[in-house]
């Protein structure tokens, strides 16, 4: 073997060694970096944005996980809110007071306060589909009120912070019909720039039967904390009477009963509930190019999936032809798989939309023994 090829040879060994044992020099240590789990948006003062993070904390989070409750009593998540011009100097000013890097890789959640979504989206969604870190399948939604004090609420005791709570009931859009979800790049990016379809969020909002604890300070799991003096989950999220106890029905908040008992034509924090968490998500909010153009209750909701025929699944609840006016006589059905017809007439400026729309429906409540095979009692919704 010549000394040129054993040269060779000794130098390729070497720089396969030295390239294997440069390390990882690039790395990021996950102690260093504070996750997002959500961000809220809403107009800030004199004209600033108003960004709210919901950060995890990590060590809280995994003991939560594995006993069912908060490390001791501290908290599971952090909240704050920076005012700046846009959102990614938001991200620098709220890393400062952090003093971690902030990262938005494991956000799955954008909420977008009424106001500023009524002013017009476009500048913030297409700053926030172009940042790398944001991940294009995060989940919007638009808040009756303002994002931040959604954000500030311990949402249910169920899960151990409102981010992941909001994350999960919008995932029960597949069993009831009453609201939509939509992701930040499918539904709200790429929609708003469409002059031939709008885009369509769900709308969550705060219970009306909603009282805020005292002393909550918005930094998240506070109604954990029974060992501290705190409310606990029983106490902040009150449940049904007792067995042998009355229920006062003045306790139920009379002017979200609709006049004909229609409870679904209501909108995100107008359902007629005693208890549970102080969140709810109900109809959705439709958009005009980039700007907030009005809302849809649940049940007009149902109707428009129906006829975009992404109605999966739903249950239905119409008056007994025979008592139309006793809401516990209403019957009760199971519809799925719509599908739908449309033609459109037009003749000068006049245009005429005719919709038809199928579903398999069971009827799965009944209250007496009428015979509603009948023709005669055939009712018209």
């Amino acid at each position: 073997m010549t000394v040129t090829k054993k040269t060779s040879i000794v130098l390729l060994i070497v720089l396969i060694f030295g390239t294997s044992a440069t390390g990882c020099w690039d790395r990021i240590e996950l102690e260093d970096v504070a996750w997002v789990q959500a961000m809220g948006f809403d107009p800030g003062v004199d004209g600033y944005l108003a960004t709210t993070f919901q950060i995890g904390i990590p060590h809280s989070l995994r003991s939560a996980t594995v006993s069912g409750g908060g490390a001791g009593g501290a908290p599971e998540y952090l909240t704050v809110t920076i005012h700046s011009r846009t959102a990614l100097e938001a991200l620098d000013l709220v890393s400062l007071n952090l003093g971690r890097r902030v990262s938005l890789v494991h956000t799955q959640l954008f909420l977008f306060g009424e106001e500023l979504a009524r002013s017009g989206l476009r500048g913030l969604v297409g700053a926030l589909d172009r940042f790398r870190e944001v991940r294009g399948s995060a989940l919007v939604a638009v808040v009756r009120g303002r994002a931040e004090d959604l954000l500030r609420i311990n949402t249910s005791p169920l899960e151990v912070s409102p981010s992941r709570f909001i994350q999960t009931v919008l995932q029960q859009h597949i069993y009831t019909g009453l609201f939509k979800a939509s992701s930040l790049a499918r539904d709200l990016t790429n929609l708003s720039e469409s002059s031939v379809k709008s885009p369509v969020v769900p709308l969550l909002g705060i219970a009306s039967d909603y009282t805020p604890p005292e002393g909550q300070d918005g930094q998240g799991g506070q109604g954990r904390q029974g060992s501290q003096g705190e409310s606990s989950p029983g106490e902040q999220y009150p449940s049904t009477p007792e067995v042998g106890e009355t229920l006062e029905p003045d306790k139920v908040p009379r002017p979200l009963l609709p006049p004909d008992g229609n409870t679904t034509f209501g909108e995100a924090g107008m359902i007629p509930k005693m208890g549970g968490g102080p969140v709810t998500v109900l109809g959705v909010a439709v958009f005009r190019g980039d700007k907030l153009a009005g809302t849809l209750s649940g049940e007009e909701t149902r109707a428009l999936l129906a006829v975009l025929e992404d109605l999966e699944r739903a249950s239905f609840a119409v008056p007994d032809p025979e008592r139309p006016d006793d809401v516990q006589y209403s019957l009760g059905f199971t519809a799925q798989s719509a599908t739908s017809k449309v033609k459109v007439k037009r003749s000068g400026e006049n245009v005429e939309i005719d919709v038809k729309v199928s579903l398999e429906v069971s009827y799965v409540s009944p209250k007496t023994q009428t015979d509603y095979t009948d023709p005669r009692l055939v009712y018209v919704a």
